[in-house]
């Protein structure tokens, strides 16, 4: 049996003072959720516009007409996802044993930000593919060091019973970065006399600016509470915060594994042990993983989608995403709270916004997509986009406030980077898999992104099926 909060060993508070002040029992502070929330908004901000220009830097380096094209676009993609793969666990863990003056996730957020950002603005410079790669892989390998700690940094100072409304706060916020990044595209074009390397690179270095100076804005609103003298040391035994006086609290035994040789695998023998006895947790993972499957698929070409499908403009694509990312945002709040509501509760939250993803979903499959080839008419795209992205919200936000529930008390770093190994497992797959389709029916030309949507129904069904099996997950009395 997994460990709970029963059976953990007895911690003992470390001679720190909170630099917040607590919160009430089980209340939220919603101003200081938002400003957490800053941390992921930096990540979705780089990342919308990445998924967005990315492909199409790609497509003009290789050339439109270049062989293998598509599978190439998506192999290029799927290379954050990979290095994600690997360092998630590894970064959660090593979060959780952080000993720092400047708390537990910090040390992570700001290196993590500040490398990435540089190699951000460097992307659009580089006009050979080898070096284009390289670069790529440098700014993700920078990204997977906080993403994790963007994300488990609040649970950390959130009481458990107001999970579901922290969760809903922090995707309203971070979306708004994922909504930035794909507006940015339409405001550098519409600058008159932008042409080349200064058009693509303007977008990727306001980008970049916004990521460090959300960092400032970040560091000066949220004091974690120390857990140690130094900017950055790792302890062999975990450390956490009560949500409630915000103190921290350090196991009196180190890890177990800790003893073992080879001290730098801990992460990962723990993950193996995690999955092996924590069988909710291994549900809900592998539908993480077929969900993200899913909507991978979609971020990754739906560019080259809109452009080559529906013969519209790169502005005009850009607006879709806004008409799927906007509404998003609208509801991240109240999509939240069918999760919190005891007559639902978060697992049956899920299942119904997975129905309703099926739903429309299908719709797109068979109705919409089939009826806008070539016709550079969006609007019924625009219109089931935010229809669908209605349901995807809720999905994103009640899977958080379930990650954290069945999370042990010490543990919640490396269960959000386990969580955001599937994730980006799924994020790296999708576009070499998808990729390979479209590249199967290449003979179809440009009609060939017709089975976009029938393939994405598919993950949202073997997703649905891999959830029912979940028994935790709810709010604990």
């Amino acid at each position: 049996m997994v460990e709970t909060n029963k059976n953990l060993e007895e911690m003992d508070f470390l001679p720190y003072e909170p630099r917040m002040e607590p919160s009430a029992p089980d209340s939220l502070s919603v101003k200081r959720t938002i400003f957490i929330s800053f941390a992921f908004f930096i990540v979705l901000l780089a990342w919308s516009y990445f998924n967005f220009k990315v492909p199409l830097l790609i497509s003009d380096i290789l050339g439109e007409g270049y062989p293998f094209l598509d599978l190439i676009k998506g192999s290029i993609m799927a290379i954050d996802n990979i290095v994600a793969v690997i360092l998630q666990p590894y970064f959660g863990d090593l979060s959780d044993r952080t000993k720092s003056r400047v708390g537990r996730r910090m040390p992570y957020i700001i290196v993590g930000t500040l490398i990435s950002a540089v190699f951000f603005i460097t992307i659009p410079f580089v006009q050979v593919l080898a070096g284009f790669v390289l670069v790529i892989f440098l700014f993700d390998l920078a990204m997977s060091i906080y993403r994790s700690a963007s994300i488990a940094i609040l649970p950390d100072y959130t009481p458990q019973k107001v999970y579901s409304k922290g969760s809903a706060i922090q995707q309203f916020i971070a979306n708004l970065g994922g909504l930035i990044g794909f507006i940015i595209p339409i405001v550098v074009g519409a600058i008159p006399g932008l042409s080349g390397v200064l058009f693509d690179a303007l977008g990727f270095i306001i980008v970049g600016i916004l990521m460090v100076v959300l960092l400032g804005v970040l560091i000066l609103t949220v004091k974690e509470t120390p857990t140690g003298d130094k900017f950055l040391k790792i302890s062999d035994k975990k450390i956490d915060i009560d949500p409630i006086s915000y103190k921290a609290k350090i196991s009196r035994e180190p890890i177990k594994e800790a003893k073992m040789k080879g001290k730098r695998f801990i992460s990962y023998r723990q993950t193996v042990k995690i999955l092996r006895s924590h069988r909710d947790f291994a549900f809900f993972v592998a539908t993480v993983f077929f969900m993200y499957l899913a909507f991978a698929s979609v971020e990754s070409f739906f560019s080259s989608f809109a452009i080559d499908y529906i013969g519209i403009t790169e502005g005009e694509a850009a607006t879709l995403f806004i008409a799927y990312s906007g509404p998003m945002i609208l509801v991240a709040y109240f999509v939240g709270l069918l999760g919190q509501w005891k007559k639902v509760g978060r697992r049956n939250a899920v299942k119904i916004y997975l129905l309703w993803l099926i739903i429309s979903v299908s719709l797109m499959a068979f109705l919409i997509v089939p009826s806008i080839y070539k016709n550079h008419q969006p609007l019924l795209v625009m219109i089931m986009l935010a229809l669908t992205s209605i349901p995807w919200m809720g999905f994103i936000v009640i899977s958080f406030s379930i990650l954290w529930a069945l999370a042990p008390e010490g543990r919640k770093g490396i269960y959000t980077g386990i969580y955001y190994t599937f994730n980006q497992a799924a994020y790296a797959l999708a576009p070499v898999i998808f990729g390979g389709i479209l590249t199967s029916v290449s003979f179809l030309s440009d009609y060939r992104y017709i089975v976009m949507f029938p393939f994405i129904l598919i993950c949202i069904a073997i997703a649905f099926l891999l959830f029912i099996p979940i028994k935790g997950g709810e709010v604990k009395e």
